[in-house]
């Protein structure tokens, strides 16, 4: 309508009569116009041509998927929801023929990004029905060492384990069932240091002008030198210094203890590799999702993410002396990391077209954060807290991956634990009521079959 418009207009400036002296400025007038015309009309076809070719293009998509799915519900070895669509045509293009990993021992480390996988595994545990291995509601925040008494009434036994504790194998090994995976994370030292000392506020114990005059001031205070030479004791040391080589059962006193330091370590090392079955590194966050999903034969919705207690200030410490004197106090924590950073490039290298899938991935858990996620906030110690979107508020997952694991934890705890009754729980619902985290009516009754990963891309191409 516009171009018709425009030639009308064009056709109508020409005069029917004009001078015969001014034949020659009219004829070049004329070709002037005619040129115009000719462009304006090229113009509406290619116009009309790219929304044929548009149009056509999306048909054939929408053909396709709709036969990739069908495909799928009649065919799939793996787990599809009960409406497969665009979520489960995207696993196709990466399914692999094994079962789904069904029993798996996760050693939760200190500020590492631990509290997303553990998220990950709780969520895995509801959509599948698997059962946790829970404390006694309301449990700790940090149990050190695991023992029966402590474990939740009514249940010894269970499919999963993704809490803070000392490693011990034998006991996790007696109470999750048979053919159990292993795994945990770590984090570059150095880093994961910085972190633990800004997020477990070591600032207000050491109080200075700068983050770094406050780390300095750590170390003057305690005699620090004889740590891991004479006393394996470090005053305010917890979760901080050499916190992931505890948390997988390092001997610290035996340590200190031996006179042959190396081979206690190549010891500990070797025990270790044998021990974990994958050992994932936070630099590589997202390609360390996609290898756990490789290795345990999961499908993408299951490794889906919301960012969990990222600081807003990040604090920096840049003098060469005090990262120095970070990662000697950390040595043992930069063998297991530098160890285990190698073996897990080594895994990485086996799998073939694994960069593909997590260029996947990427895309799809940013098309679900946009889904999920209207906002942010501050939240649990200066930490960002994201405001859910009306749909998100509705939905298992986005809902779930945006509950602190604590509260997850407790909330489970509190359904499941035999000893806890209907009057508790009435109480106990009183302090869940944050509308942008799990509560126990959700935790009880929300739907878990609808998949995230359909209802973003369902909404993102809705006209």
């Amino acid at each position: 309508m516009v171009y018709r418009e425009i030639e009308n207009w064009i056709e109508s400036a020409v005069p029917l009569e004009l001078p015969t002296k001014s034949v020659h400025h009219y004829r070049m007038y004329e070709r002037s116009l005619n040129q115009i015309l000719q462009v304006l009309r090229r113009i509406k076809c290619l116009t009309y041509g790219m929304f044929l070719i548009t149009f056509t293009t999306l048909v054939l998509y929408l053909v396709r998927d709709v036969m990739t799915v069908h495909l799928i519900s009649q065919q799939a070895s793996f787990p599809v929801r009960k409406r497969p669509g665009f979520a489960a045509a995207i696993q196709m293009e990466f399914h692999q023929e094994c079962s789904p990993q069904q029993n798996i021992i996760f050693t939760k480390t200190h500020k590492t990004g631990s509290s997303t996988i553990t998220n990950i595994l709780l969520r895995y545990g509801e959509v599948y029905n698997k059962t946790q291995l829970l404390y006694k509601y309301p449990s700790s925040t940090e149990y050190k060492k695991l023992v029966p008494e402590r474990l939740l009434t009514g249940r010894s036994t269970a499919n999963i384990f993704a809490q803070h504790a000392n490693f011990d194998h034998g006991f996790l090994k007696s109470h999750i069932y048979n053919t159990s995976k292993t795994f945990t994370i770590l984090r570059s030292p150095v880093s994961q240091f910085l972190s633990a000392f800004s997020f477990f506020e070591k600032t207000k114990l050491y109080p200075a002008d700068t983050f770094e005059e406050s780390i300095k001031l750590f170390f003057k205070s305690h005699g620090h030198d004889k740590y891991l030479t004479d006393s394996w004791f470090c005053k305010n040391c917890g979760m901080l210094v050499n916190a992931n080589s505890v948390d997988m059962g390092f001997d610290l006193e035996g340590y200190v203890k031996t006179e042959e330091k190396e081979k206690f370590m190549s010891d500990f090392l070797e025990r270790a590799s044998n021990t974990w079955d994958l050992v994932l590194i936070t630099e590589y966050f997202d390609l360390s999702l996609v290898l756990l999903k490789r290795r345990f034969c999961l499908q993408f919705e299951d490794i889906l993410y919301l960012r969990s207690l990222e600081r807003i200030k990040k604090e920096r410490v840049e003098e060469p002396y005090t990262l120095a004197k970070i990662a000697e106090m950390q040595r043992l924590d930069i063998a297991l990391y530098d160890y285990f950073n190698a073996t897990f490039w080594r895994e990485v290298e086996k799998e073939e077209g694994i960069f593909e899938e997590l260029a996947i991935f990427q895309k799809l858990n940013k098309q679900v954060q946009s889904f999920c996620v209207q906002g942010s906030r501050v939240g649990y110690q200066g930490t960002y807290a994201n405001v859910l979107s009306p749909k998100g508020r509705e939905n298992f997952q986005c809902i779930a991956m945006n509950t602190r694991c604590l509260n997850f934890i407790r909330l489970l705890e509190a359904r499941d634990d035999e000893a806890v009754d209907a009057e508790d729980r009435g109480k106990i619902a009183l302090d869940y009521t944050d509308p942008d985290s799990l509560n126990l009516n959700q935790i009880i009754h929300l739907d878990r079959t609808e998949n995230v990963i359909d209802l973003a891309y369902t909404n993102r191409f809705r006209f």
